[in-house]
């Protein structure tokens, strides 16, 4: 069964893929430097990755689903609440995971709208799951790999000086 915007998922895992190798290749870049990857880079890094590839896997979740034999609610409900606990553990773990490699606390100016929208987006995301107010659709997935990729992609730009600095240089800035 071909799936409703299903040409959009696979597009968006294709990019976030692309994102993913990119990011990898700049990184690497850096170290032919000869400067140490900071606890500050090694965050980078892992957002700039985690989010291609958290990206490209909920664009691949309903195709697998549907390939399960699943109908095309079933679907929707159960990608929606994956994407949920995933967002919703990603967010309450982020902390945690950032302090264990770099000192100081998340900056709350650049983390809360993040938080903020990632809400809303889970939310939706519960609401699509629960069926209510409307039936399932893949409206709110698409929004989720969309917002996660964008995520990436925009911390990517705004850190991308931060990238070819040194390590006393960028965290005194941040």
């Amino acid at each position: 069964m071909e799936l409703l915007g299903s040409a959009y998922l696979y597009t968006l895992a294709t990019l976030a893929m692309t994102f993913a190798g990119f990011c990898a290749i700049v990184i690497v870049l850096r170290q032919t430097t000869g400067h140490d990857i900071s606890g500050f880079h090694l965050v980078l890094t892992r957002l700039y990755l985690e989010s291609g590839l958290f990206s490209a896997a909920f664009c691949m979740l309903p195709p697998l689903l549907a390939l399960c034999g699943l109908t095309e609610t079933a679907v929707w409900r159960i990608s929606s609440a994956i994407i949920a606990t995933v967002f919703l553990c990603f967010g309450a773990t982020y902390p945690m995971r950032r302090a264990a490699i770099m000192a100081g606390p998340v900056p709350c100016a650049r983390w809360m709208p993040i938080v903020s929208v990632s809400m809303l987006v889970v939310v939706a995301l519960v609401s699509n799951a629960a069926g209510f107010p409307h039936r399932p659709t893949i409206g709110p997935i698409a929004v989720a790999a969309t917002w996660t990729l964008g995520c990436g992609a925009t911390v990517f730009v705004l850190a991308l000086n931060a990238v070819w600095t040194d390590t006393a240089e960028t965290e005194t800035d941040r």
